[in-house]
Order: C-alpha cells, then structure tokens, then sequence
C-alpha cells in the first residue's frame, strides 16, 4: 500500500490555466504504449503545460513516455524521470512525487495504524539519505548544478519590506503575488496584520533538504519562507511538531500557524502552492510547482 498523502510536493510568465493542454501522440508508430501510459502521460502534459519553454515533445520512445527537457530527453522511468544513460542503474534512485495539488484546504485524515507504519517507513528512509532522485532532470528544468553556477543565476529582489535571491524566471510571478498582496491589505485587517507580524523573509539558500538527500527547492531559488515574528503559540512546521506530538500529522489546523486565505490565493494564482496544505505541513513555505496546481485543477 502507498500513502497518497504522502507523496512529498515538491515558471511560467502567468498563472498556469485551468485544464492539460492536448498533447499530440507524437509517438513512433511501432512503439508499445507501457501499462501505466494514462497517469505518466497526465504528469508528463502538465509539466509542459507549467514550463513550455523548457518542456516538450510528449512521446511514447523505447516503451516508455519521454520529454524533451533543455533538448535532452528524459523518460518517465516509473516517475524517476531519467536520461537514457542512467536507465539501466534506475533503481539507484527513488521516484519524483507529482500530487495534484488541493484548491481548498484539505480535511486531516485519520491515519490507520498500516498507514502510520507506512510513514514512518518513508521518513525513516529519508532520515537514511536513502531517498535520493535523480537531480538531473532539476537542472535541466533550471539551469543550476552546482553552488557556484546557482550563486550567478540568482538575482536580488524585494518583497513586501524584505530583501530575497531568487531564479530570475520567477521574480515576475512574485511581483504579481506582492501586488495582490498589498492591495489586500487596504482592505482587509488579517492581511494588514500578518504583513506586520513578518520579521523576515528568505528565498534562495543552497542547501538539501532537512533528513534527506535531495536538494532543497530553494537551492534554485524558486522556493520562499516568510517568517513571523510570533508564531503565537501555533505549529509551523512538522518537524518541531515531531519533537512534542507522537501524531503531529493530527494537529489541528487552529492550532497551526496560519497564514491569510488571500495571501495563499495570490501565491496560487501565479504557479506556487503553499506547505500548510502538505501532511508534512510547513506553514511559512510557499514554492514553485504550476505542474502540481494545474493536475490539481484538471484531477
């Protein structure tokens, strides 16, 4: 059994729209199409729908979907999204993870107790540093493979107030959401009041991710947390919920920190979704992923 709600979530010049765009089946006319075409298809068109200038020529190549990604090819590889000449050392990597993401706040599951081993399987595993995904196809999406070549790309940019590095293909969608932001905030006291409460704001940090193996999304800059000054006495972050709660997937969300529905509607609109909707929930973290809102849409 695999826990859906697990699946770990990981640049368009505007909001992605509302349903996959047809993809031709440009595929060689003897290929075989796999057994699990219809799901990697689904996945493969809404990555091309997210990063169309990077992403494309959806094909069936060697038995398996394939993409064009920087002009190499990838190919699904059971979602381990793989070049040619790792193919026949794929089991060395585990798969990326493409949840649709949820539009509205999702309800806390009750988790069975094979549900719960379940977890603490993954976790242990990345805890191990034995999750690690082939970073290649990242780079190829990005640009960046290493500390020194990330260092150049970033650029500076301002948000509300605070001084952030991000990938300067996000840096339009982010002004977009500060736009929405602040005009929120003439109107509406929530908004005004968390704008207040920030203390700071932190995008592009090379660095993987904590208890595992794989880079962060904010070593490509196109993740951002927005710190609080005061947390008010609410969990953040699953992590440190972990220290002081056996089912810390349990807490309810009154007693997570919150950030304004309207501040999550302006991220969303413009490609990023927010950790406070993830089972392991980060409720400061917002990053890029159009892919997972537009399978969310089209679910």
């Amino acid at each position: 059994m695999f826990l859906p709600s697990v699946l770990f979530l990981f640049q368009c010049s505007s909001p992605p729209e509302v349903s996959v765009q047809e993809v031709s089946d440009a595929s060689q006319s003897t290929a075989v199409i796999p057994d699990e075409s219809e799901s990697p298809r689904i996945i493969l068109a809404a990555l091309i729908e997210a990063y169309p200038d990077r992403i494309s020529s959806l094909e069936i190549r060697d038995n398996d979907w394939s993409i064009l990604v920087g002009g190499e090819i990838y190919y699904w590889a059971e979602g381990r999204l793989l070049p040619e000449d790792r193919l026949e050392n794929a089991e060395d990597y585990v798969s990326y993870q493409f949840k649709p993401y949820s539009g509205e706040l999702p309800p806390l599951k009750e988790l069975s107790s094979q549900d719960i081993d379940r977890l603490k399987e993954i976790l242990q595993q990345r805890e191990s540093l034995n999750d690690t995904r082939f970073y290649g196809f990242m780079r190829a999406l990005w640009g960046m493979d290493d500390f020194l070549t990330a260092e150049n790309t970033v650029i500076r940019a301002d948000f509300l107030g605070y001084n952030i590095r991000v990938h300067p293909d996000v840096m339009e969608a982010l002004k977009r959401v500060e736009m929405r932001i602040l005009q929120a905030a003439e109107y509406d006291a929530v908004t005004a009041a968390w704008i207040d409460n920030l203390n700071s704001a932190g995008a592009y940090v090379w660095r993987n991710i904590a208890g595992s193996a794989n880079r962060s999304l904010h070593s490509y800059g196109i993740a951002i947390d927005l710190i609080p000054g005061d947390y008010r006495g609410r969990q953040a972050y699953w992590r440190w919920a972990a220290d002081f709660y056996d089912d810390w997937w349990n807490i309810p969300y009154t007693e997570r920190f919150q950030v304004p529905g309207v501040v999550v509607d302006a991220f969303e609109a413009n490609g990023f979704i927010w950790g406070g909707k993830w089972l392991l929930f980060d409720q400061i973290h917002f990053e890029y992923r159009p892919e997972l809102i537009i399978l969310g849409r089209s679910a």
